[in-house]
C-alpha cells in the first residue's frame, strides 16, 4: 500500500483537474482549443501590461475575456466578474459564452465594466499571437472609452453612405501609397512623399466634402492607435514565419491594395491611422499623451506635429481609369448582394416594427449599403433585448432603417420553415447562427414569406 499509495493519489487528483476542467457549469464540455487559449491567457495579461508601459504612457489594462461560440468564455481583470462564474488560477473565471450572449471582436459592458473580449473559435487565425493582438486592440478602446473622454468616435452611419466616386478612390490609392512610403520609403524622400499626402488630402476633401472627411479623421483618430497596439504586439512577440508574412499582409499591403467605392473603407483609415502612428513614434517622444490630451483628429495633431504644403500632383490617368471601372462594379455589386439575398433559399421573415427597436450593436466591418434605406448585416446584429430580441451572428440579415444605421424600421432575414414558430402572440426561432424572439399584433402571407407586424 505504501508503495501505490502516492500513485493513487495522483491519479485521483489528475482526475479531480480533468474533471473540474471539462465539466464546468452546466456540464460544459470543454475542447483542445478552449485549452490551448486559456494556456496563452495568463501570458498575454504580462504581456499586456508590459507592452503598454512601452508604447503608450498611460495606458491602463482593463477587464478582457475570450470565449468559444456555444462554449466557454474565460474573464480575467475584472473587478466584479459574472456572478456565474467559477475561479480557475490565476484570476481567471469561467462562464458559458451564452450567458452573456457574447459576440465577435469588440467591448462589451460586463457588470458595469467596459470588457474587451475577442472569439477564438473562429477560423482566420494563424497564430494564438494574432488573436491576442486583436485583444490588445480592444484593451486599447476599453482605455479610450474609459480614460479618455474628448475622444471623438467615429459615426458609424456615415460610413454606409459614404460617396463612391471614382476620382477619390484614385486619390485615395495615391494618397496611401505616398503614406506607406513616408513610412517604407528612403529617409531623404519623407518631406516629398508627406507633401503628396497632404495634398492628396486637401483635394479628396473638395470632392467628398467636410462631413465624409471628418468620418475618415475620426477613424483614425480612435481605430490608429488601436491598430497601432495591435501591430505593436504582433511585431514584439511573433516568431514564426507564418506570422511574419501576416505582418507584412495586414499591416503593409492591406493599406495600398486598390480597393473601390465602401469597399474596405473603414479597414483603410484604420491602416492609415496606424501608419500615422508609427511615423510619430518614430519621430517624437510621448506624443501620445499629448495627441490625447489635445483634442485633435489624429490627422490633424499629426500635421500639427509635422507640418506640410500643398504641392501640385501629377496626372493620375492609369488610376483614375481603374477606379471608374471598378467603382462601377461595386455599385452592381451591390445590386447583385441584394438579388442573392432575397433568393436564398428557406423561409423569409419581415419584421416590421412600430416601435423603434433598441439597437445593441453590429459589425460595421461587415455592413454593406445597398442604398440609403437598406443594409446587408453578414456577420453580426444584435436588436432588442428580453422578450423582444434579436441576434444574428454569421447570418445575412436585411435592415431597412430610418437615415442612421440603428434606426431600424423592418427586419428581414430567412429561416427553415418548420423550424420558426408563432404562438400566442410571439414569433421565435433559435439555433447557432440566429435567435429571436418577438411579440407580434398581426401576421400576414405573402407566398414564401412571413410579414409579422410588431407590437
Amino acid at each position: 500500500m505504501k508503495t501505490l499509495y502516492p500513485t493513487v493519489v495522483k491519479l485521483l487528483a489528475i482526475y479531480l483537474i480533468l474533471f473540474i476542467h471539462t465539466t464546468p457549469l452546466s456540464a460544459q464540455t470543454t475542447t483542445p482549443l478552449d485549452s490551448t487559449y486559456l494556456a496563452h491567457l495568463a501570458t498575454f495579461s504580462k504581456n499586456a501590461h508590459t507592452l503598454a508601459s512601452e508604447i503608450w504612457p498611460g495606458m491602463k489594462i482593463g477587464p478582457f475575456c475570450i470565449f468559444r461560440v456555444n462554449g466557454p468564455a474565460y474573464i480575467m481583470n475584472h473587478p466584479a466578474p459574472p456572478k456565474e462564474a467559477r475561479l480557475l488560477h490565476d484570476s481567471i473565471s469561467i462562464f458559458k459564452q451564452s450567458d452573456y450572449a457574447l459576440a465577435g471582436t469588440t467591448q462589451t459592458p460586463i457588470n458595469n465594466h467596459l470588457t474587451a473580449h475577442n472569439n477564438y473559435g473562429q477560423p482566420m487565425y494563424v497564430s494564438v499571437n494574432q488573436f491576442y493582438a486583436e485583444l490588445f486592440h480592444e484593451l486599447h478602446h476599453v482605455y479610450q472609452r474609459t480614460a479618455i473622454k474628448q475622444l471623438k468616435f467615429e459615426n458609424l452611419a456615415d460610413l454606409l453612405t459614404y460617396p463612391e466616386d471614382p476620382h477619390n478612390d484614385a486619390l485615395r490609392q495615391y494618397e496611401n501609397e505616398a503614406l506607406l512610403e513616408m513610412l517604407l520609403g528612403p529617409a531623404e524622400k519623407f518631406t516629398e512623399n508627406l507633401n503628396r499626402f497632404y495634398s492628396c488630402r486637401l483635394l479628396r476633401k473638395t470632392i467628398i466634402g467636410e462631413k465624409y472627411s471628418n468620418y475618415e479623421k475620426s477613424v483614425e483618430s480612435a481605430e490608429g492607435p488601436a491598430t497601432y497596439c495591435e501591430y505593436a504586439y504582433m511585431k514584439k512577440y511573433a516568431t514564426t514565419a507564418t506570422e511574419q508574412e501576416f505582418i507584412h499582409k495586414r499591416f503593409y499591403y492591406s493599406l495600398t491594395e486598390p480597393t473601390y467605392g465602401r469597399e474596405g473603407l473603414r479597414n483603410k483609415h484604420l491602416l492609415s491611422g496606424m501608419a500615422q502612428c508609427i511615423i510619430l513614434t518614430r519621430r517624437f517622444k510621448n506624443w501620445q499623451t499629448e495627441y490625447y490630451n489635445s483634442g485633435l483628429p489624429l490627422n490633424d495633431f499629426f500635421f500639427s506635429k509635422l507640418p506640410a504644403k500643398q504641392v501640385k500632383l501629377p496626372t493620375l490617368a492609369s488610376y483614375e481609369a481603374k477606379a471608374q471601372y471598378f467603382t462601377t462594379q461595386e455599385k452592381e455589386k451591390h445590386a447583385q448582394n441584394l438579388e442573392a439575398f432575397n433568393n436564398q433559399p428557406g423561409r423569409k421573415i419581415t419584421l416590421i416594427f412600430n416601435t423603434q427597436p433598441e439597437f445593441r450593436g453590429f459589425d460595421p466591418m461587415h455592413a454593406e449599403a445597398v442604398n440609403d434605406s437598406l443594409i446587408i448585416h453578414s456577420t453580426l446584429l444584435k436588436l432588442g433585448k428580453g422578450t423582444n430580441s434579436f441576434t444574428a451572428i454569421n447570418q445575412g440579415t436585411l435592415a431597412r432603417i430610418n437615415k442612421q444605421v440603428w434606426s431600424v424600421k423592418q427586419l428581414t432575414f430567412f429561416v427553415p420553415e418548420t423550424a420558426v414558430k408563432f404562438e400566442n402572440g410571439i414569433l421565435t426561432y433559435t439555433d447557432k447562427a440566429l435567435s429571436v424572439q418577438w411579440k407580434y399584433t398581426k401576421l400576414d402571407k405573402n407566398g414564401n414569406e412571413y410579414i409579422v407586424t410588431s407590437e
